[in-house]
């Protein structure tokens, strides 16, 4: 459907024998796990249980690259470096000449072209000396163009590109129900409120994480009130909108918005964090708690993991 670039991403390369197994005692994802045909989603948290951060994790050769939002590059170097001390390990922001945001299946030929057996399910991934193709939720593929060069040769099989993530792409994220962990939203959330535990970012089955109690503790004892919720409707958001629920006469203060687009057509989306309850209980929600901006809210269903855990 449509090949975009994307150019807010920031990414860390973790290098040094002692890479992998650094890394499974810092993040949330099974490192283990990790190889070239298989790519890890993953959050890195405080130790109160809280992320500071959100990240895709693919293998290159020797290489751990972590995709992350644009402005965390630093704070995760600078968080994971703080246990770094005594592991032989190498931590720097790198910059890929470019990344692709690939939409639909009309481009499998030429994804064929630069590999053999691209990715087909969710999380897997297909790596070469100056490419890796990651398959994500949505519908959606993202390539990571690591040399220079290859750039004249993706142009021919792709042709022009939008210069930014277009509706289509911003959507497929959204109702993929996939929010990042921004400046802005740092340390703010716990995994569950992310829905980070039922779509693959938290691991329960390894072992232990900065953070890992807390948000095992969370997960097995006890029981969310609130969770990240699909919000649709015809009235457009800002980045600074929140979510407000009325009950009888009152409105609440209400959820930042965390995520969204505004499309000309089809319906406006966001992602926020909303109570469980008044959810299930149909309550109205509004954008802003202004009357004429009525919103629906729909729960999220997560696709499978490729590979299971």
């Amino acid at each position: 459907m449509s090949v975009c670039a994307l150019p807010e991403h920031e990414f860390v390369q973790v290098d040094g024998p002692d890479a992998r197994k650094f890394l499974q005692g810092q993040v949330s994802c099974n490192v283990d796990l990790l190889s070239e045909t298989r790519s890890l989603p993953g959050a890195l948290c405080n130790l109160k249980g809280r992320a500071i951060a959100d990240f895709h994790l693919a293998q290159t050769g020797d290489t751990c690259l972590m995709q992350t939002t644009g402005g965390m590059a630093e704070k995760i170097i600078a968080t994971l470096s703080r246990y770094a001390v005594f592991s032989r390990v190498e931590l720097r922001r790198v910059e890929p000449p470019l990344v692709l945001g690939i939409l639909g299946d009309d481009f499998e030929a030429a994804l064929t072209r630069l590999f053999p057996e691209p990715p087909a399910a969710v999380n897997e991934s297909a790596v070469s000396a100056q490419m890796c193709l990651l398959r994500l939720a949505g519908g959606r593929r993202e390539l990571w163009c690591l040399d220079e060069a290859m750039i004249p040769s993706l142009r021919e099989l792709f042709g022009e590109w939008r210069s930014n993530p277009g509706h289509d792409w911003l959507a497929a994220g959204i109702e993929a129900g996939v929010a990042h962990v921004g400046p802005a939203s740092s340390e703010q959330y716990t995994p569950q409120l992310l829905n980070y535990d039922i779509s693959g970012v938290i691991n329960f089955s390894k072992g232990c994480y900065t953070g890992q109690e807390v948000v095992a503790r969370m997960h097995f004892r006890g029981k969310p009130k609130k969770r990240l919720f699909l919000f649709s409707g015809e009235a457009e958001f800002a980045a600074d909108s929140r979510i407000c629920a009325r009950s009888g006469a009152a409105t609440d203060k209400g959820e930042p918005v965390l995520v969204h687009v505004n499309r000309s057509r089809g319906g406006n989306l966001a992602l926020a964090v909303a109570n469980i309850q008044a959810v299930a209980e149909g309550r109205p929600w509004y954008l802003d708690g202004r009357a004429e901006a009525l919103l629906q809210a729909t729960p999220l269903a997560y696709e499978c993991i490729a590979g299971g855990d």
